[in-house]
């Protein structure tokens, strides 16, 4: 049953939150400018702690700036967010963020390995070059990068990105598209942030965007994002812990890990036919927030 839904028709609109982010990026802009005036031994290159830091207020201004609108919406976070799943089923559905991982890893030897056959410079300063850093190891103030980033994706991102990807922009274009146009929006916009593997994180997308409509609470996935980004982060540091699992530094070295992307695409092929037969058949195609809210004996 359909409910009222104002603050998705009229008050909440995605163009207004893409103002936002521009506005977001320029003040990062400023605020780097002015602190560095202030603070020059914390800018200097190649400290780390300028690019952990640039992220960290991107985050704080964006949110500031939509607060504002969020708030006059008259849009209810309690109902946004929805019922809590329980902590048994929340680790049962995080689970799920393994075989995420791999369906990353094969989209991304699906895409780039047939490309550097044909166009190697593109894939090196797309996939290798153009690789984020996740942990260093060097600089005057790498500890304190280091804890800014883990920060900024193990906690503060899965929260963000879930809440606005998932809650605002999927109901917003639901209302507008209905929900299944909604789906592939929203995650094609997902993606574009996640630029390195944007076949990947397309899919990723769709999936939490299933859970959150299947399980009608956005707790699950945020729990699923939070051990996604967890498991890469530790990935990283037991690479440089080990010298292990580093990233590809040419092409010669990702076309002879070819067998690393087979495998990735052999274990997500049932992976993703579980998937399809247990969340999206017979799935309540309807958004959480334009439903009746459920408490949390119905909704479980």
């Amino acid at each position: 049953m359909q409910v009222d839904s104002t603050p998705f028709e009229r008050r909440i609109r995605a163009r207004a939150l893409v103002v936002y982010a521009i506005l977001a990026y320029i003040a990062t802009l400023i605020s780097f400018l002015i602190l560095r005036n202030f603070l020059p031994a914390w800018f200097l290159y190649p400290d780390p702690l300028p690019e952990a830091l640039s992220g960290f207020l991107l985050y704080v201004f964006f949110l500031l700036f939509t607060f504002r609108m969020l708030s006059r919406s008259g849009l209810s976070y309690r109902r946004l967010l929805g019922a809590f799943p329980g902590w048994g089923k929340l680790v049962r559905y995080s689970l799920w963020a393994v075989p995420l991982i791999i369906l990353s890893l094969a989209a991304v030897y699906l895409l780039f390995f047939p490309l550097s056959f044909f166009f190697p410079g593109l894939v090196k300063s797309w996939l290798i070059d153009f690789y984020p850093t996740l942990i260093w190891t060097s600089g005057e103030k790498y500890v304190l990068a280091n804890l800014l980033n883990f920060l900024m994706i193990v906690i503060i991102a899965p929260v963000f990105e879930e809440f606005f990807f998932r809650g605002i922009l999927l109901t917003r274009w639901t209302v507008k598209w209905r929900v299944v146009p909604a789906v592939i929006v929203s995650s094609v916009a997902f993606s574009v942030p996640h630029v390195i593997n944007l076949i990947g994180m397309f899919c990723v997308g769709c999936v939490l965007a299933v859970f959150y409509i299947r399980t009608k609470s956005l707790f699950v996935p945020i729990s699923i994002h939070f051990v996604n980004n967890l498991v890469a982060w530790i990935i990283a540091l037991l690479g440089i812990r080990f010298d292990i699992l580093t990233p590809y530094t040419t092409i010669t070295e990702f076309q002879e890990s070819w067998w690393m992307g087979l495998l990735a695409i052999v274990i997500s092929i049932p992976c993703v036919i579980l998937f399809w037969r247990r969340y999206i058949l017979n799935i309540d195609w309807r958004v959480p927030y334009l439903t009746e809210f459920p408490n949390s004996e119905n909704n479980l």
